[in-house]
């Protein structure tokens, strides 16, 4: 069956999250939102937190709240953090290039590239 005809014989439509209910159509369940993967939290990966303790200066703690910080953020405003963090002198500045963006890369929190990292890294 054709989008067209399941769209003629449908009285609603759900995407991403959205109901479009047709003309004359009483629509009054619940759609759920479709699943996506999140960003792994700390708790599940705590050897993302112990591959970052060594650039925070062995500090666990600083580690994990920058973990906690960037969650949601954009690549742009991850690196940003990180410049903020480096210039507080809590991220090391031999390992803010290289070693940070492949930790982070490896997890999924920063996708981009390393070139790009290493052009908004200062």
């Amino acid at each position: 069956m054709s989008l067209a005809q399941t769209v003629r014989y449908s009285t609603a439509i759900s995407a991403r999250g959205c109901v479009f209910a047709m003309p004359g159509a009483t629509v009054n369940q619940h759609v759920p939102e479709p699943q996506t993967p999140d960003a792994p939290q700390d708790d599940e990966q705590p050897d993302v937190i112990d591959r970052l303790t060594p650039m925070f200066y062995g500090d666990a703690e600083n580690a994990k709240t920058f973990l906690q910080s960037i969650r949601g953020m954009k690549p742009t405003q991850i690196t940003e953090k990180v410049n903020q963090l480096v210039g507080e002198r809590k991220i090391s500045d031999m390992s803010k290039h290289r070693d940070l963006w492949k930790v982070l890369s490896d997890c999924g929190i920063y996708d981009k590239s390393e070139t790009n990292w290493n052009r908004q890294i200062r």
